[in-house]
C-alpha cells in the first residue's frame, strides 16, 4: 500500500486548520483503516480453516498411535502390579524360610543341651553306682 503522507503534509503558514482539510484526510485514513481490518478478517477466517485442518490431521494421524500408548501404557501398569504382588509374596516366603530356618537351629540347639545333659546324668548315675 503506498504511503500518502505528502498528501497529508501540513505546511506552516500555508494549511489551514479547518474542516475542509482534516475531514478528507480523516476519511481517507478511516477507509484505508477499514479495508485493512475487512483484510485481517478474511486472514483470520483463512487462518482458522487451516488450524482446524491442521488439528484433524493431527488427531487422523497421531490420535490411533496415543490411543496405542495409552493402551500400551494401561498394560504395562496391570503387568507392574502384578510383579508387585508376586514380589510380595516372595518377600513373604522369604520371610517364612527364615522363620523356619531360625526355628529348626532353635531346635538343634536346644536338643544338643538335652543331649548333654543326658550325658552328664549318665555320667553321674555311673559315679553313684561305681560308688555303690
Amino acid at each position: 500500500m503506498p504511503a500518502r503522507f505528502p498528501a497529508y503534509r501540513m505546511q506552516d503558514g500555508v494549511t489551514p486548520l479547518s474542516a475542509d482539510y482534516f475531514n478528507p484526510v480523516l476519511a481517507d485514513l478511516d477507509a484505508r483503516i477499514a479495508e485493512l481490518e475487512a483484510r485481517r478478517a478474511d486472514l483470520q477466517g483463512v487462518i482458522d480453516d487451516l488450524t482446524r485442518f491442521g488439528l484433524a490431521r493431527i488427531d487422523t494421524l497421531i490420535g490411533p498411535s496415543m490411543q496405542a500408548m495409552s493402551d500400551m501404557m494401561a498394560d504395562l501398569q496391570t503387568r507392574r502390579d502384578a510383579l508387585v504382588a508376586a514380589l510380595e509374596g516372595v518377600g513373604e516366603l522369604a520371610t517364612q524360610a527364615q522363620v523356619q530356618a531360625a526355628i529348626a537351629a532353635e531346635q538343634a540347639e536346644r536338643q544338643a543341651v538335652i543331649a548333654a545333659e543326658a550325658q552328664r546324668i549318665d555320667a553321674l548315675t555311673a559315679l553313684v553306682y561305681a560308688a555303690l
